[in-house]
């Protein structure tokens, strides 16, 4: 009776396990089983977010590419890469990776950004303008005025379809600055300028980034080497700070609202230092795993946005490109996208999540060991 009473214990939690497993959303299959914060729903894109574990990094696949990569960006709502080429624009299918076609012909793209909302590319074209691609059709659509000839920064807010885009001028006397555009019809609402940076007599780096949750951007200057945060609705400088680290560019991270310049992680509210010791310099964030993804030398490292601890690594067995964004990492499908411009190729890699379905089957396969260890005691102890 009571083996029967066990079976039948058993079978309840497989077949509750299997039911729970099928009715939770994909993107919660991402979870991992020391995970405690509950659910919460990113505001900008409706993910459901969890901060994670990852299992072991594995390259799955490499596009091969007829001219050298510069740049890479994804659209995770379509499932499409975009690799900027010394001579193009690639267009990856993320469900297959294979190339789908190739656009912006004798264009080398030096800097790229997505709205995933809208679908639009906005592809940094050097030597021209920015170039403004539909998604849907792989057309243009239109371009914004601004003279590339560096590897300018371009950020996207997709809840307010705003472009911001990182200018430095090469006239003394001038203001290096952000220019602030609209996504849609391309017009320009405004002019962020960088304080002090007239006076310089030196051409001098502008970095950008944008946190959609809190409607922030933040903007590095290389010629004082201070971080700038800019209200989204007024567009005004609200603070500034020097971080103990500094870098031409600046990331954020949406699920813990921290921002990295450098070797410095800030609060995105306060701009107090949270911590500056992690592994590798930060290239690629996954908002929805909160994982980030850093490079140093020929390796790849995961690590905890939370924490910052190192999760995982591969060894890539090449450089990492210098060039603005060598990473991309899609937030649906976990993939990352990494450059190799000594190949021509971009490398797809993807870590292994423990399932819900897994973590569940453990736990089942525990209670039953439990079980059993109980009932071997409770024997032993009447003999």
């Amino acid at each position: 009776m009571k083996k029967i009473v066990l079976l039948a214990s058993v079978l309840v939690l497989f077949s509750l396990a299997m039911v729970v497993s099928s009715v939770i959303p994909a993107e919660l299959e991402q979870l991992d089983s020391t995970t405690t914060a509950p659910y919460s729903v990113n505001s900008f894109d409706g993910y459901w977010t969890t901060s994670g574990s990852v299992g072991p990094l594995e390259v799955i696949a490499n596009i091969t590419l007829d001219k050298e990569p510069k740049c890479i960006a994804v659209n995770e709502e379509t499932n499409r890469v975009y690799v900027g080429v010394e001579g193009g624009l690639v267009v990856v299918d993320g469900e297959t990776d294979e190339v789908v076609t190739e656009i912006l012909s004798d264009a080398e793209v030096v800097a790229l950004a997505v709205n995933p909302q809208t679908n639009h590319i906005y592809a940094a074209v050097y030597g021209e303008n920015v170039t403004v691609i539909n998604g849907a059709t792989n057309q243009m659509v239109g371009g914004i005025s601004e003279r590339v000839y560096d590897s300018y920064e371009i950020a996207v807010n997709p809840v307010t379809n705003l472009v911001y885009i990182a200018d430095w001028t090469t006239i003394m006397g001038e203001y290096d600055r952000v220019r602030v555009y609209h996504g849609e019809n391309l017009t320009l609402i405004d002019t962020v300028n960088i304080p002090g940076s007239n006076e310089s007599t030196t051409i001098q780096r502008v970095g950008v980034a944008v946190n959609p949750d809190t409607n922030r951007i933040y903007a590095t200057w290389r010629g004082n080497n201070t971080l700038h945060v800019i209200d989204g609705n007024t567009h005004g400088i609200i603070k500034t700070v020097k971080p103990s680290s500094f870098s031409d560019t600046v990331t954020v991270n949406p699920y813990t609202n921290y921002v990295y310049v450098g070797k410095a992680v800030l609060d995105g509210d306060t701009l107090v230092q949270v911590t500056s010791d992690y592994q590798g310099d930060l290239k690629a964030v996954n908002p929805l795993s909160n994982l980030l993804y850093t490079t140093q030398y020929e390796n790849l490292y995961a690590l905890n946005g939370s924490t910052h601890g190192v999760v995982d690594s591969l060894e890539l067995h090449w450089w990492i490109s210098s060039y603005s964004d060598p990473i991309a990492a899609n937030p649906q499908t976990s993939k990352i996208y990494v450059i190799n411009y000594q190949a021509n190729q971009v490398s797809v890699i993807i870590p292994e999540f423990p399932t819900l379905t897994s973590i569940l089957l453990i736990f089942i396969v525990l209670t039953v060991a439990i079980a059993i260890s109980k009932r071997r005691l409770l024997r032993t102890l009447i003999q």
